[in-house]
């Protein structure tokens, strides 16, 4: 490979390259690294294995070693992710569980299993696609907006973008950024969910886990976070592949033109699923779609999320594939977090780590109060050590309300509706492409009519 004249490190020697790149750490700065500089490249290749094992070792702590083998490791019986799993086919899961409780999982970093560290190398490739999808929306100026699109998983980790039905909308947050200690929050708190997800069907193997691994406060919050994430890109597939509205332009995303409260503070993913039958039942009973997928776990979210959804076809072709999979396979129905995950863990998660952040610490927060709680878990509020990833709030839009202010939003809301309008209908219509098609061809001017104007769009909307 020929080197360019103009690159910077041309002039040193291999060795003081090679410790450039091990002492870089981040796996991001690495790819930026060796994409801009082809010598770079070179050094890196000749040296991969060593500099990814020093990358890993840095990421990745013991307990998260052992969570990550957990998962790369898992025997999986032949048998659907979802069917609860008798006790006899639970026994191998049950053996692998106690070895990871007692941290006799393989460590491939200090093994020098090269087959292991690339299966780790390629899990935490994969968790960080997430975490910085899930940074990008959680400090954006508008989250709403930001949480209805998707990662585009396909683009390399230093390219990627949030997508909505194959439009560039966001470049993806660059997790060299972070601190070492908010990238192990994270990654720590994907890993566990994602262990939970893989064994959350076999009930034994469950109760080991509640019984050996004892977390924090925070800890518990980041899963609570991690979970409101996943759920969120459900239900950005489902408003892609059906009606979901993104405005076209910047000026209408900034002033949160067409949506009503709380759509303006918090993506609610419920509000896009579909109604799909249990086929069991003969019945299409209304469940939370997004709850329900988020605990099939990694290996099938990926496969959903590698659907071109530019693509008419791809995207009828995607809901035909959640349909078949919840009328035939049975996903878990749609528990409550509380109620999936927290018999997982200790019964009541008391102890500290003292690794907990000090936006989590800053922050007061009530479990009673519902809405505030999951506007914080969109906004990622437990992993970071300051704000500074936050827009520039003001009064009229903080990024983390207090309870008094969103009920005067509500109040708000309220008072501008017209009186016979009913306001999840509305919220629904408002949430629309088609709706708001019509309302542009028809004319701003018409919509709070009382006749021909937004009553109209109310009666006719069945008929778009």
């Amino acid at each position: 490979m020929a080197v360019a004249v103009t690159d910077p490190f041309g002039k040193l020697p291999s060795e003081l390259r090679r410790q450039v790149l091990l002492l870089t750490d981040c796996k991001s700065s690495i790819l930026r690294m060796i994409q801009a500089s082809p010598i770079m490249l070179q050094e890196y290749l000749a040296q991969k294995k060593h500099i990814i094992r020093q990358v890993m070792a840095f990421e990745f702590d013991e307990q998260m070693i052992q969570d990550a083998m957990a998962i790369i490791l898992l025997p999986i019986p032949r048998s659907t992710h979802w069917n609860k799993l008798s006790k006899r086919q639970s026994w191998p899961i049950c053996e692998h569980i106690l070895a990871w409780s007692e941290s006799q999982l393989p460590d491939p970093i200090k093994e020098g299993n090269d087959d292991l560290l690339g299966q780790l190398n390629k899990l935490h490739s994969q968790l960080l696609v997430l975490v910085e999808d899930y940074i990008t929306k959680a400090t954006a100026s508008f989250p709403p907006w930001e949480y209805l699109c998707l990662p585009h998983v396909q683009q390399p980790l230093t390219e990627g973008h949030l997508m909505f039905r194959g439009v560039k909308v966001t470049p993806r947050f660059n997790s060299a950024n972070l601190t070492s200690l908010e990238r192990k929050r994270f990654i720590k708190a994907f890993l566990l969910y994602e262990l939970f997800c893989k064994i959350s069907n076999a009930s034994h193997a469950s109760n080991m886990v509640r019984q050996y691994r004892e977390v924090s406060y925070a800890e518990y919050e980041a899963l609570g976070c991690v979970h409101n994430y996943v759920r969120s890109l459900y239900g950005a597939m489902f408003a892609q592949c059906n009606d979901g509205w993104l405005p076209s332009t910047s000026s209408e995303a900034s002033l949160g033109s067409g949506l009503l409260f709380p759509d303006t503070y918090y993506f609610d993913a419920k509000s896009y699923s579909p109604n799909f039958e249990v086929c069991s039942l003969g019945i299409t009973p209304r469940y939370d779609l997004g709850d329900s997928f988020s605990t099939t776990g990694l290996d099938y979210l990926t496969i959903f999320l590698g659907y071109n959804l530019a693509d008419e076809d791809e995207r009828e072709a995607l809901m035909a594939q959640f349909e078949y999979i919840w009328g035939f396979e049975s996903p878990i129905r749609s528990y409550k977090w509380d109620t999936t995950f927290t018999l997982l863990l200790t019964t009541k998660p008391t102890c500290k780590n003292g690794c907990e952040s000090f936006m989590y610490k800053q922050l007061s927060l009530k479990r009673d109060e519902k809405l505030r709680h999951k506007i914080f878990q969109q906004r990622a509020w437990v992993f970071f050590d300051v704000n500074r990833f936050y827009p520039q709030e003001s009064p009229e839009r903080p990024n983390f309300p207090s309870e008094s202010f969103l009920m005067e939003e509500d109040n708000k809301d309220y008072s501008k509706r017209p009186w016979s309008c009913n306001p999840k209908e509305e919220r629904r219509f408002r949430r629309s492409q088609r709706w708001h098609d019509r309302r542009d061809r028809a004319g701003d001017s018409n919509v709070n009519a009382p006749n021909g104007g937004y009553f109209y769009y109310i009666r006719r909307y069945d008929e778009i």
